[in-house]
């Protein structure tokens, strides 16, 4: 993969934004430019990548699969019917995964960014209703869950021909724009944009029935951008509920999804009206084009990382206990360095990955290696790193790394190591640096490099700058995050004036 692909997206969206009239492109109440965005972005994601972009089954196979679904999820949840949730149900706050961002942890899957809300909500005496993307293979659950997908095979109709028209502005000149600057995107032929619209209006329609069940306050979502969560925020603007997108990768300023250039007045109705945020930096970067709005239907939160806290600073009851199970692993000897490498189910990288292997083998038995397979990593992504995951020596964890939460591993490691992965933001708070394998990070993560946080190293050289590396990184000065009662107070109000906001904003349309 090139190394600056990233920058690259992001420059040719902005120079789009400013010349055509992409705001306009809509279907009913739906702007389409969100959705074709990232579509933009996949279809150069996997050019870059040298491979096709795997395409969805043919209608009639999802049809049936759709038909199929309920029995399936009934019978994948068998074992675990204690947290199946069959139907909706009422609740102060919805939430929906992204299916991804789970842990296993004590014996069960819990989201990672969710769970603390959804617990500091519970001490509130307010209840949460959870739905989950994904097919169950991930179970149990910590908590009852609601599969959503149900309503994604509810929601799949890329032909209806009923479709309220769409209307694309100029579609022609931004398809020979990016013609000209090498980029073809076969997602923003016009019936493919009229397919995506279809299915995420339709997908949005469902949630709505939901929606009018659960009757929520706050509607959360993690991974906004990706699977349903369009037309989830779109369902959510609707209703004029309030949406929260939880924070859940390093942003950087730089994030495929986190910037705009140009919105329309009213705000996408498929994006979050409420950015959380881990940080101020992050907060203020999404305040640079918010601000540009002449009323709040976008803004951003300073809630802080809330999965972080805990292990930050002067450890509370639970970070202490995981301490001690980080102890408990292994019996052998006090080691010199402690890595840790993060991989991810990103293909095309075999080979690092076995140079990378043999270089474990030959570094001191001084150094432990903790091996972190991706939560959603899959058997098949698992083929990529199988000869990591095949390494059988006294000074390589394996199992313990993947149970272990990501930051009770970064509070005692030396390193981080990864294709390029986010982790090396969380890693930063710890103070513990990052090592990039691919000069691709450079475009996602330039300011934690420029910071000396992190830096892009060939494979073949990992063992010297890992040498050089002390055992415990100076612990920056933890900086609290806001309290977490305070920010669900602020959000209450806010809902409050985002549900006249949308309503007055329906008046006038």
């Amino acid at each position: 993969m090139q190394g600056f692909f990233h920058r690259r997206y992001l420059t040719l969206v902005d120079e789009i934004e400013r010349k055509f009239p992409v705001i306009r492109w809509r279907q009913g109440d739906l702007e389409v430019w969100p959705l074709a965005r990232m579509e933009l972005y996949l279809d150069m994601y996997w050019t870059e990548a040298g491979g096709p972009r795997p395409q969805p089954r043919p209608f009639p196979l999802r049809s049936l699969a759709r038909i199929a679904r309920p029995i399936r999820n009934a019978w994948r949840s068998r074992h675990d019917l204690a947290h199946f949730v069959a139907a909706p149900k009422p609740a102060y706050a919805i939430f929906l995964g992204d299916g991804v961002s789970l842990d296993f942890i004590d014996g069960s899957w819990r989201d990672r960014f969710s769970e603390p809300l959804i617990a500091a909500l519970e001490r509130r005496g307010l209840n949460s209703f959870l739905m989950q993307n994904g097919d169950l293979r991930r179970l149990p659950w910590h908590r009852p869950t609601y599969a959503a997908n149900l309503i994604a095979g509810r929601g799949y109709r890329p032909n209806n021909g009923t479709a309220i028209p769409l209307e694309l502005p100029d579609r022609t000149e931004v398809v020979e724009f990016l013609e000209r600057n090498g980029v073809h995107s076969a997602s923003l032929d016009r019936d493919q944009l009229a397919r995506t619209a279809n299915v995420v209006a339709a997908t949005a329609a469902e949630f709505e029935r939901v929606m009018r069940v659960v009757k929520p306050t706050l509607a959360f979502v993690v991974t906004y951008y990706a699977n349903l969560g369009h037309a989830f925020l779109l369902a959510c603007r609707r209703r004029g509920t309030l949406s929260i997108d939880l924070q859940h990768c390093a942003q950087e300023g730089a994030h495929k999804a986190y910037g705009w250039s140009a919105v329309p007045k009213t705000g996408y109705a498929s994006l979050p009206a409420i950015f959380w945020n881990w940080s101020e930096t992050d907060a203020a970067a999404i305040r640079n084009w918010t601000g540009r709005l002449e009323r709040p239907w976008h803004r951003s939160l300073y809630g802080g990382n809330t999965q972080l806290a805990p292990f930050l600073g002067n450890p509370d009851t639970a970070a202490a206990a995981w301490d001690r199970k980080f102890a408990a692993v292994g019996d052998g000897p006090i080691y010199d360095r402690e890595i840790l490498v993060a991989l991810q189910p990103i293909g095309g990288h075999r080979a690092q990955w076995e140079v990378l292997a043999e270089q474990i083998k030959a570094a001191p038995a001084s150094w432990r290696w903790w091996i972190r397979r991706h939560p959603a990593s899959t058997p098949l992504q698992d083929e990529e790193y199988a000869s990591l995951l095949s390494l059988r020596v006294a000074n390589v964890v394996l199992e313990q790394a993947t149970l272990l939460p990501l930051p009770a591993l970064l509070r005692h490691m030396s390193i981080l190591l990864s294709l390029a992965s986010g982790s090396a933001a969380e890693a930063a708070e710890f103070g513990v640096p990052a090592i990039f394998l691919l000069e691709e990070a450079r475009g996602a993560f330039g300011g934690l490099i420029d910071k000396g946080l992190a830096a892009v190293v060939p494979v073949s050289a990992i063992a010297e700058v890992i040498a050089r590396t002390p055992k415990l990184p100076s612990r920056p000065r933890f900086n609290r995050a806001p309290d977490i009662d305070a920010t669900l107070d602020e959000l209450q109000r806010l809902a409050g004036d985002y549900a006249e906001l949308c309503a007055s904003g329906r008046t006038k349309l």
